[in-house]
């Protein structure tokens, strides 16, 4: 069932024509009361003396017996007033005398009003079914004897007339009443809606974004005008349409801060506010003003805010996605809540979300128990600098690590949350583990060359002699065979001792423009056959755009050929080799990086490879200098040379040597 809701149009109608229509009926109902009160008093009472003035002038006729007079008289009586429907009069027995009806009289009269035994009179109020009437009985008397009763009834006709009509008049100025409320009301009504629909509307323009509006009416002199005010300071001072109760911070002398409402009370003194202030509807204007005004100051400084906040996001959130090292923040549980792309990469989780919930700081440590002495530093200092751990990959792998982190902690001690950086380390360490051992390799250098000088000279000397021994000795004779094994040991040891030589860089070398990946293609075309009857199989990946390197071409070349043939003693059966080239144009600098399936080497023995004499292979297989050679050649070339390799899945070493810039 829909049910209609009044508008304040109709809410103004319909109360002011109740009050009209309530006033009228409480005044009605008592005039009404009144009215019929009085009216039926009067009647009676001008009845009463008719019946007393018959009852004394008909002594004489009834004792006279003249009963033709007696009617006379009744008519008369009823002639002169319009109030008397009829009258009769009963002798003592009860018997009717004289009477006015026309029609017979109704019998019934002469027993429905007797006067009771002591009572002068007797009214009583009848229903004849036409009309109402009071019955009044007054006795005839003579002293004290009783002749006969005289009845006169009454009409309430006229006194019903005449209250039908006060109340029709009553009835007419009500509706007068109501229409002149009706039409007050109209216009209070026109004003009061043509108001709240300007604030309704402003409130729509409120909605859609436009915070100019202004709904209060202009006050017809400014308060600064009103008041000779000169203070510019002032933020009231030039404003024609707010009124200067609703604008915060105003240096009137007799304002004082606070709310809008505590001005306002402090200003009702004040002669601008008694000229300029409204009613109810004006000050609700005023305050929607003052709010959109607020409003519109308030969306500023948050625009304002949003902009500075857009900016540090953008700043910090560069410097987080393009930070080198990982950036993480975690809740007070340690679970991470925001993980930048380096530090997803340095996890190996490139399906991590933002926010990884389940995966914990605690998950990236390899020893639970540095996480525990980490994080009871945490919660003791609120941060802790600079410890390094061992960072567990996602894929399992194991990398060292510098942790950097501040707690963030309430009022409570309660740790709400974390931020860190963890820098990845690892590199350094093997560049200490290089530098470390390169150092030991120039120790070294420097005594196999004194050592190498010292046992030239004599293995000389032993090789010459025998030499010479060798040409008196017949062939088939035990001295010669002793010979022989004494030339083949010095030849040997002066293999070795050259091998020294070379790797302390005594040697001579011939700096040329060397073509890389010509001098590479030689030496792969070398052992390429010999390889492939293995089962191993070469490739090569030649940057087109090398540029060329200055060195000694048959010493780069044995470097190459020392690195294959390891690659080539670490494959037991069939594997690969690839042989790659490559240029970088920010460091000028080429890489030949030769890569292979084969065993892998441990990392317990990867600080040693380029330790002189030093050689995993079995006796009689390897003197230990190749690499060492190598290194002291690559070195010689002012290069680096590095390795990488994992047990079981292969190595892969890399030489990277300055390229030689030419002018265009």
């Amino acid at each position: 069932m829909m049910t209609m809701k009044l508008g304040i149009r109709g809410k103004i109608y319909c109360g002011m024509i109740s009050i009209v229509l309530l006033t009228g009926l409480m005044i009605a109902v008592p005039v009404r009361i009144m009215v019929e009160r009085a009216l039926s008093q009067e009647s009676l009472n001008k009845g009463m003396s008719m019946a007393l003035t018959l009852a004394a002038r008909s002594q004489d006729i009834i004792l006279g017996m003249d009963f033709l007079y007696l009617k006379e008289m009744m008519d008369k009586a009823i002639q002169s007033s319009n109030d008397v429907s009829y009258s009769f009069i009963l002798n003592q027995q009860g018997q009717v005398l004289s009477h006015t009806f026309h029609n017979g009289f109704p019998v019934e009269l002469r027993t429905v009003n007797p006067i009771p035994a002591g009572q002068p009179s007797s009214i009583r109020f009848l229903d004849t079914g036409k009309e109402l009437i009071y019955d009044i009985a007054v006795p005839v008397l003579i002293g004290d004897m009783r002749l006969g009763t005289v009845h006169l009834g009454l009409s309430k006709t006229r006194i019903s007339r005449t209250i039908n009509s006060l109340l029709w008049t009553m009835a007419v100025l009500i509706g007068c009443a109501v229409l002149i409320a009706s039409l007050i009301g109209a216009g209070f009504a026109d004003q009061i809606i043509r108001r709240v629909q300007k604030l309704h509307r402003a409130s729509e323009q409120v909605l859609k974004g436009n915070l100019d509006v202004i709904t209060a009416p202009c006050p017809r002199t400014a308060c600064w005008k009103l008041m000779g005010c000169r203070s510019e300071k002032c933020p009231a001072y030039g404003e024609d349409r707010q009124r200067c109760w609703n604008v915060e911070g105003t240096l009137c002398p007799s304002c004082r801060a606070g709310e809008y409402a505590e001005k306002s009370d402090a200003c009702r003194n004040c002669r601008f506010y008694r000229d300029a202030s409204g009613d109810e509807i004006q000050a609700l204007a005023e305050s929607f003003d003052a709010m959109t005004r607020s409003l519109k100051h308030t969306i500023f400084q948050l625009e304002a805010s949003k902009k500075t906040i857009e900016v540090s996001e953008k700043k910090y959130r560069r410097i987080f996605e393009s930070s080198m090292d990982m950036v993480f923040v975690t809740d007070s549980q340690g679970r991470f809540l925001d993980i930048n792309q380096t530090g997803k990469t340095m996890l190996q989780g490139g399906s991590l979300t933002r926010t990884a919930n389940g995966f914990s700081l605690s998950d990236v440590f390899s020893s639970p128990f540095e996480y525990a002495d980490i994080q009871q530093d945490l919660i003791q200092q609120g941060f802790v600098k600079d410890r390094e751990f061992t960072l567990k990959t996602l894929a399992g792998s194991e990398l060292q690590a510098l942790l950097s982190s501040s707690c963030q902690i309430d009022p409570a001690g309660e740790v709400l949350g974390c931020e860190g950086i963890i820098k990845d380390i690892t590199q350094r360490r093997n560049m200490e583990q290089q530098l470390l051992q390169a150092d030991k390799l120039a120790s070294l250098g420097q005594l196999s060359a004194g050592v190498a000088h010292e046992i030239n000279n004599p293995l000389g000397l032993i090789l010459g002699y025998t030499q010479l021994m060798l040409r008196e000795e017949p062939e088939s004779s035990q001295k010669y065979e002793d010979l022989k094994t004494i030339e083949k040991h010095t030849r040997n040891c002066k293999t070795i001792v050259e091998a020294l030589l070379n790797f302390a860089r005594k040697t001579e070398t011939k700096k040329v423009l060397v073509d890389v990946n010509c001098a590479i293609e030689q030496v792969i075309t070398v052992i390429r056959h010999q390889f492939e009857l293995s089962g191993i199989v070469v490739n090569t990946r030649y940057d087109p755009d090398l540029p060329q390197v200055l060195g000694d071409t048959e010493k780069l070349k044995q470097v190459v050929m020392n690195l294959v043939m390891n690659a080539r003693q670490s494959i037991s059966k069939a594997g690969k080799i690839i042989v790659s080239t490559r240029y970088d144009s920010i460091s000028h600098k080429i890489t030949i990086a030769v890569e292979d399936t084969g065993s892998g080497i441990p990392p317990h023995v990867l600080t040693r490879i380029f330790d002189p004499f030093f050689t995993t292979k079995p006796t009689g297989q390897g003197t230990g200098l190749g690499l060492s050679v190598s290194y002291g050649i690559v070195k010689e070339h002012g290069g680096e040379i590095m390795v990488d390799s994992e047990p079981e899945k292969g190595s892969l070493f890399s030489v990277t040597l300055p390229a030689v810039i030419q002018a265009p």
